[in-house]
């Protein structure tokens, strides 16, 4: 999945998403688990659903935006 190219608001939303659930997350703690995180700040906020969240919290920017070159039609002439 590494080799999708992303849109730089996608990375950027996804960056704010990381941010508000390292506030408010907390491990062990069901109130304050994945699901209450997204249902209580990121659902309200960003209207995503909760698949679409969990893959948000995969994504590393640093590997997304590598420069890719894109092809030219006058490659391998």
């Amino acid at each position: 999945m590494a080799n999708k190219k992303r849109h730089k608001s996608t990375l950027a939303r996804s960056e704010k998403v990381k941010a508000l659930t390292a506030l408010h997350y907390e491990a062990g703690n069901q109130a304050k688990c994945y699901k209450a995180v997204w249902r209580r700040w990121i659902e309200p906020e960003f209207g995503i659903c909760y698949r679409t969240y969990l893959n948000m919290l995969g994504l590393d920017p640093d590997t997304e935006r590598s420069p890719d070159k894109t092809p030219s039609l006058f490659d391998d002439l």
